[in-house]
């Protein structure tokens, strides 16, 4: 498994990539300016290729939208894993991560 990397693609977009578990949650919970830059209405993160998804994953994640959110700015995900769209959807957090229902 390779370590948790953000490839910002443009302004609004992103490639979050590797490992984001329970393990990498608390040094990946401050990255969440790496994603974009702000005053876009919208960053999209394509999370397709996650390792080790978890609860610990999801709540970076929610953490990040959150970050987002005070900035003006909506998260929104894309290619998310099946194992961390049916977590979203088991929470009831699938709309704060841009996810359909």
């Amino acid at each position: 498994m390779s370590a948790l990397r953000i490839e910002r693609i443009d302004a609004a977009r992103a490639r979050v990539s590797g490992r984001l578990g329970f393990h990498e949650a608390a040094d990946a919970a401050d990255r969440w300016r790496e994603l974009g830059a702000a005053g876009s209405a919208d960053i999209v993160a394509d999370v397709g290729t996650l390792e080790g998804v978890d609860s610990a994953t999801l709540a970076v994640l929610l953490a990040w939208a959150a970050q987002w959110r005070r900035a003006g700015t909506r998260l929104r995900l894309d290619g998310a894993p099946p194992d961390l769209a049916a977590l979203a959807t088991l929470c009831g957090t699938q709309s704060l991560l841009g996810l359909a229902a």
